[in-house]
Order: structure tokens, then sequence, then C-alpha cells
């Protein structure tokens, strides 16, 4: 599959925001529900007249992905576990 270029320059800011905050724990060790709090925070974030779109649109999509890849690995555990 080819990666569209507006995905992967998107891709780039989401990477340069979580570098900015390598300092703290990792998403795998943070609760489902902070996650999603965090994510409408962001979202509410994005709302507001800013001057930096970009950065806020990476820290929402930054959320969503670590939600969702956390549940990829949860599912993966429970089928590793069913056989």
């Amino acid at each position: 599959m080819k990666i569209r270029k507006e995905i992967l320059w998107f891709a780039r800011q989401m990477e340069k925001k979580l570098r900015e905050n390598d300092y703290k724990k990792h998403w795998s060790n943070c609760d489902h529900q902070y996650l999603l709090n965090r994510l409408k925070e962001e979202v509410t974030e994005l709302e507001k007249p800013m001057w930096d779109v970009i950065e806020e649109a990476a820290d929402v999509a930054n959320f969503a992905m670590m939600i969702a890849d956390n549940e990829r690995r949860l599912l993966q555990a429970e089928k590793k576990a069913r056989g």
C-alpha cells in the first residue's frame, strides 16, 4: 500500500510532538479513560482560535493513536491467551 504524501507529512508532525514529550511515561502505562480525557482536552484546544493549528491537530491525532495502540496490544494479548 502506498501511503499518501499528506499522511506522511502529518505523521512527521505527530512524531515531532511525541519526541517533545519523550520524558513522560509511555502511553502503554496510561489507562483508557486518562487518554480519552486528554484527547477531549486537545480537541477543545483545537477548537479555540490559535496560532498553531498544526501542532494541536498533531496532539489530537497522537492521543487517538495512543488509544488505538493500547487497544491493539490488548487484542493481541487476548488472542495470544486464547491460543
